[in-house]
């Protein structure tokens, strides 16, 4: 049976005071965010619902004993869950991985074991209302929506469009299956009733092909960029909206990016990298992200553009019904409230905290973490090297100046020992060439360092190495 959610007797600080705890924080580390909180969610649950459900009257546990329980409860979690990834492959924004700022992890477990009662209920309505006003602001934008990911944000949209009984544009090299198996067409197959006319070819679109299809019923023109960008031939969106009110013209351009930052980080790159409110000012209507490109925290849809379109996506019916959880609300709504200040951004947010880590500071870690690995076993050569990292999959965005850790490994191949890696726990995804594999300090957490050095001191060890050749 299951068991009844039980109205929390613990106070915010209460829970931020467990979660700051060295004992929790050093297991924590070893696990993938939304487990931590899950299993932090049932231990205040389990101590809620001893003190309510007693028949005498019961201390209120102190913290150090919710700590014990904490602790025991995410030992048991290592090597059970999925396990964390570290990604050091020179991405600073890897595959929506969450990286939270630590008072936005404490603001989505307090969520959690928020009570649902009306007046919480209240309480979540007033607090959304004031991120959407929020992220807009930030987007430089009249209005924006939050949706639980980018799949649902383009349903949403197209539903939209297709209520209104007008038609999409979109060009057949935005079709293309992308790097990760996501598939624009999913969400096309998703509504129904949409009308849609492909233009151009596989690898290429003219202004002309867009003025040949653009007609009076056209109420939207897709344009997609990110990892499945092709070369060749390219249309900007400040032609496109150039064809607005021409033969009785009037549709929305959208534009849907891999990354699309509130904040400003072209300072550090050798590209720039416009943010949503410059995409807005530059041909864009809509734009569509996803969070965890933009906050570095959880994966969420979020949509930009004017109060008339955010309000009919908003009103459809798959935008009421599929809800977006209640604690990763509140991981973006701390994270806004963290964006609103440029400095405090840049020191607590950890995407923009790892974009501006100096070249001194990544020296000295790539030093030490080389060191480290150098007295393992599997390790033959371990030096710290010059290196560039990317900001996401997107090469046009730009790269930054980075250090890398290059080991050459002992008794394996390159390619075998990044295998080797990508298999343990904590999964490490380092690159590889025929020689050595490198391993970007920029995109290691600086408290993953030990937890990298740990990784190598195992695999060291014959039995873990026998292990591993048997689990092939």
């Amino acid at each position: 049976m299951t068991k009844p959610t039980p109205q929390t007797v613990f106070s915010f600080a209460f829970i931020t005071e467990v979660l700051s705890s060295p004992k929790v924080k050093a297991i924590a580390k070893r696990l993938r965010p939304d487990s931590v909180w899950l299993a932090l969610k049932e231990v205040f649950d389990d101590a809620s619902r001893e003190l309510l459900s007693s028949a005498t009257e019961r201390r209120l546990p102190d913290v150090n004993e919710l700590v014990e329980r904490a602790v025991e409860r995410l030992k048991a979690l290592v090597g059970v869950v999925e396990p964390l990834e570290i990604d050091a492959r020179g991405r600073i924004l890897p595959d929506a991985r969450e990286r939270l700022a630590p008072v936005a992890m404490e603001e989505g477990c307090w969520a959690l074991v928020e009570p649902d009662s009306d007046s919480a209920r209240r309480r979540v309505a007033l607090r959304e209302k004031d991120a959407l006003a929020k992220l807009a602001r930030l987007g430089g934008s009249e209005a924006a929506a939050v949706f639980p990911n980018r799949e649902i944000a383009r349903i949403a949209v197209l539903a939209a469009l297709a209520s209104e009984g007008r038609s999409l544009v979109v060009a057949r090299r935005d079709l293309f299956e992308r790097e990760n198996g996501d598939r624009l067409e999913d969400a096309f197959a998703a509504v129904q009733n949409l009308l849609r006319r492909e233009i151009g070819a596989c690898n290429a679109v003219s202004r002309e092909d867009y003025e040949r299809a653009i007609d009076a019923g056209t109420g939207l023109v897709w344009r997609s960029f990110g990892r499945w960008s092709l070369g060749g031939r390219a249309v900007l969106a400040s032609e496109i909206a150039r064809l607005k009110g021409v033969s009785g013209r009037a549709f929305d351009v959208l534009g849907e990016f891999e990354y699309a930052p509130l904040l400003d980080f072209s300072e550090f790159f050798d590209a720039t990298i416009p943010t949503v409110a410059e995409r807005l000012k530059n041909g864009f209507d809509l734009v569509l992200c996803d969070g965890s490109g933009l906050i570095g925290g959880p994966s969420l849809g979020l949509v930009f553009g004017s109060r008339e379109r955010i309000d009919a996506i908003s009103r459809t019916t798959i935008a009421r019904v599929v809800q977006t959880e209640r604690a990763r609300f509140a991981q973006l709504v701390k994270t806004l409230e963290l964006s609103e200040n440029r400095d405090v951004a840049f020191e607590t947010i950890p995407v923009a905290r790892t974009v501006s880590t100096s070249i001194a500071n990544l020296e000295s870690r790539a030093k030490r973490l080389a060191a480290l690995l150098e007295t393992c076993e599997v390790v033959q050569l371990a030096r710290a090297i010059e290196g560039r990292s990317t900001l996401c999959s997107e090469s046009s965005l730009g790269t930054i100046p980075t250090r890398l850790v290059e080991i050459r490994p002992r008794g394996f191949s390159s390619a075998e020992f990044a295998a080797r890696l990508e298999k343990s726990s904590p999964r490490v995804l380092a690159r590889w060439t025929p020689d050595v594999v490198l391993l970007d300090v920029r995109t290691i957490a600086p408290d993953q360092d030990g937890l990298v050095a740990d990784l190598f001191e195992r695999l060291s060890n014959p039995d873990a190495l026998d292990n591993l050749r048997l689990a092939e």
